[in-house]
């Protein structure tokens, strides 16, 4: 009974032969998406704008959005509001200011109304009560190909 192994080519003087090496690709043939140079889809952003008119005129009002398989697409306005206040934290000495953030699951049309607190100097906002975060550091495109900031996910502890 004769053993075949398909890497060893005999035809080529006997040495090994590796199947996922393409000669004529200048490279190993990996079946990503590194192929059609297409970077992958984001699944979350924020958008930062400033409110020009009003009571709050000059603090920001976030829109951001989550695009998960467990929860669907979730969105979340962040805004301040009436009672919104400035405090420093005694122990990092930092910033903060109140607002309040509208979350809407649109899979279950669940709609919650959620207290946080953005830091004023990075404006990263800390939604505690879902255990998730907004910040404007990110980059990258949507499916649709629009270019977008911001990232909306989970706490990273």
């Amino acid at each position: 009974m004769a053993y075949r192994n398909n890497n060893w080519n005999n035809n080529n003087g006997g040495g090994y032969r590796n199947n996922n090496y393409n000669r004529g690709n200048g490279g190993y043939n990996n079946n990503n998406n590194y192929q059609n140079n297409k970077p992958t889809p984001k699944r979350s952003g924020a958008k930062y704008s400033v409110i020009g008119k009003g009571e709050f005129k000059g603090h920001l009002i976030v829109n951001a959005w989550n695009k998960s398989r467990s929860k669907g697409m979730i969105t979340a306005k962040v805004a301040p509001y009436k009672d919104s206040q400035e405090y420093t934290a005694k122990t990092s000495g930092k910033t903060y200011i109140t607002m309040i953030a509208e979350v809407f699951y649109r899979d279950t049309g669940q709609k919650l109304i959620v207290p946080c607190s953005m830091n004023k100097q990075t404006r990263v906002i800390v939604l505690s009560d879902l255990g998730m975060v907004i910040t404007p550091n990110g980059s990258g495109q949507t499916s649709g190909g629009v270019k977008v900031t911001g990232y909306f996910g989970k706490f990273s502890r």
